[in-house]
């Protein structure tokens, strides 16, 4: 074996050396992160991509992808609806208590995700906006959002529909008597934490307590960059 094969071999098991420990310290390191973030978020064994997927709508009706709005930040959605009478509006200012403790706030959007476009386009951002003028509404429309929440795993279904007339009954004049649709939705309470890359990386389940959850986002954004 002459000197110059004799280097590269050298070189080439240094190498490997190097890599076989950064992976090894990697797992670890992973390993460490899932145990100290339990159990008030969840890590994925392995991030998956949603970006494709994740086209939404705006107050205006426009069509747009997470990523246009999440602009290579980490991203936090909350899937709710804003005529919820209690569940929605508690776990929003959770997540606006979690939010202002976090160190890495800066490095995070979080999103409101309606899973009532009918009667919630147009007040999105007024809804979500209110627990944190940095909050942002998006929904999609009833065929994109069963899309999207299928491949997300979250659920949301009416359970109760009734509805509500409003009338003159002092006056049988024809005058159009008016009515809305009242309901109520049920569906999933868990958050999603999604990477700068949109790949959905952790979850974060009951009960959300604000300061285990400005922790656990603040170890998983600081350690995963």
């Amino acid at each position: 074996m002459n000197k110059i094969t004799r280097f590269f071999l050298i070189v080439l098991i240094a190498v490997i050396a190097i890599a076989g420990f950064l992976y090894s310290g990697g797992q670890q390191d992973i390993e460490g992160l899932k145990k100290s973030v339990a159990p008030t978020a969840s890590l994925y064994p392995e991030a998956k991509s949603f970006s494709e997927k994740l086209n939404f709508v705006n107050d205006q009706s426009e069509s747009l992808n997470l990523s246009e709005v999440s602009k290579g930040k980490w991203v936090l959605i909350y899937f709710g609806y804003a005529s919820c009478p209690d569940v929605c509006p508690i776990d929003l200012s959770k997540i606006n208590l979690s939010f202002e403790m976090m160190e890495n706030k800066d490095k995070l959007q979080v999103v409101f995700v309606s899973v009532d476009p009918a009667r919630d386009i147009g007040v999105l951002d007024q809804f979500a906006g209110a627990f944190n003028s940095s909050f942002l509404g998006l929904t999609a429309h009833d065929y994109e959002l069963e899309t999207i929440s299928k491949s997300l795993g979250v659920y949301h279904q009416v359970v109760e529909s009734r509805k509500l007339a409003q009338s003159d009954h002092s006056s049988h004049k024809d005058q159009g008597a008016t009515s809305h649709e009242h309901y109520d939705v049920d569906h999933t309470t868990s958050f999603l934490l999604f990477n700068p890359d949109l790949k959905l990386t952790a979850l974060l389940t009951s009960p959300h307590e604000p300061k285990p959850m400005a922790e656990a986002l603040d170890k998983i954004i600081g350690t995963l960059r």
